[in-house]
């Protein structure tokens, strides 16, 4: 089943999304964590998109004095130019290696206006949960941190994880008390009735089909860049030499760990459960036409030479409603309240006197 229906609703969405729409996440597990989990991200640029328009004034017109600081204005509440200037170039000393000399300018304006417009979202919010006397609970931050530690891989502390992404105990705060706006808005409308999940499957039935799969392991002799003739001639000798005593009985997950170039040696050459389209052709060919648990010809790829084992081969299969009910109510669900974000954030917008100060 693809994966879209899969994601559920946390809070780590919403705090995502804060921490997007401040500018930050520059690691690799926040950008992971905000593919694998878009939700945040989405709200975010349907939120700006469809938002009405703050007021933009120019910084002549603004008086001379501290007022000359000021990058924008929330129903009172400043965030001033020195916080976004310093942000700024935090932001782009971190992403030094990675932006071309000739995109700084352009991502450095690109950085400004999220910082302001992250700076927007959390105010209106954190005024809204106030003015609605939403707290958050020493048990709730803890579950919250929890759930992000979750999504991190083993070796990383949600502590440095936090503190290079520049997430604070206010963004989690914040993240729990909107989660609970959204679902005081939504009140019985969140969950989904059977007829509208029925609808949703009968609409969207190829999203329920697992795909043939089959689950392969190999073992490779790996190309490298200016091989020549010769030595491919000698890489091509061992393969065949390590496929001979595959042939006669050696043991495949042996072979692979000692001989193999690809990173699947660790675990005994297994490549998993492959669908088509994922791997080189002349690999894909073999997997998909090759006997169950048979050791199959010599393959080249641009890779090198492959020797395959097709472990299992599962044809395609089409889920019934019945087994996918609960994963389209909590796609549902989700949506529900992604739409109930944008609608509080838009509402908020709206009654609230924003001023953009240009420099």
């Amino acid at each position: 089943m693809k994966s879209r229906i899969n994601k559920k609703w946390s809070l780590i969405h919403m705090l995502i999304a804060f921490v997007v729409m401040a500018g930050y996440g520059n690691s690799e597990e926040t950008k992971k964590a905000a593919q694998n989990q878009a939700v945040g991200a989405r709200q975010v640029q349907q939120v700006q998109t469809a938002a009405p328009a703050a007021t933009v004034l120019p910084a002549a017109a603004a008086k001379q004095s501290a007022a000359d600081d000021i990058a924008v204005s929330v129903d009172g509440k400043i965030l001033k130019k020195s916080e976004v200037e310093k942000d700024v170039r935090e932001t782009l000393h971190s992403l030094k290696d990675k932006i071309p000399a000739d995109k700084v300018k352009e991502m450095r304006k690109k950085i400004a206006k999220q910082l302001v417009d992250g700076f927007i979202l959390r105010t209106l919010m954190s005024n809204e949960a106030e003015r609605r006397k939403i707290g958050a609970t020493d048990k709730e931050i803890k579950i919250a941190i929890d759930e992000i530690k979750e999504n991190l891989p083993p070796d990383k502390k949600v502590e440095t994880f936090m503190k290079e992404n520049k997430i604070s105990r206010e963004h989690i705060v914040l993240g729990i008390k909107v989660k609970k706006m959204v679902k005081q808005d939504l009140g019985k409308k969140a969950k989904p009735s059977q007829k509208e999940i029925s609808k949703f499957f009968d609409e969207n039935k190829e999203q329920f089909v697992s795909p043939e799969n089959v689950h392969v392991r190999h073992v490779l002799i790996a190309f490298a860049e200016g091989d020549n003739d010769k030595v491919k001639a000698e890489k091509k000798a061992r393969i065949e030499y390590l496929r001979n005593q595959l042939v006669n009985g050696a043991d495949f997950a042996e072979i692979a760990r000692n001989n193999s170039d690809c990173s699947s040696r660790n675990e005994g050459g297994y490549l998993g459960a492959i669908i088509k389209g994922q791997t080189e052709k002349p690999f894909e060919e073999a997997a998909f036409s090759q006997a169950i648990n048979a050791i199959g010809p010599i393959v080249t790829t641009e890779y090198g030479y492959h020797v395959i084992e097709v472990l299992e081969r599962k044809p395609q299969k089409a889920f019934p409603l019945e087994e996918v009910t609960s994963k389209i109510s909590s796609h549902l669900e989700q949506k529900n309240r992604e739409e109930a974000f944008r609608a509080l954030a838009n509402r908020l917008r709206e009654k609230a006197k924003i001023i953009i100060y240009e420099n």
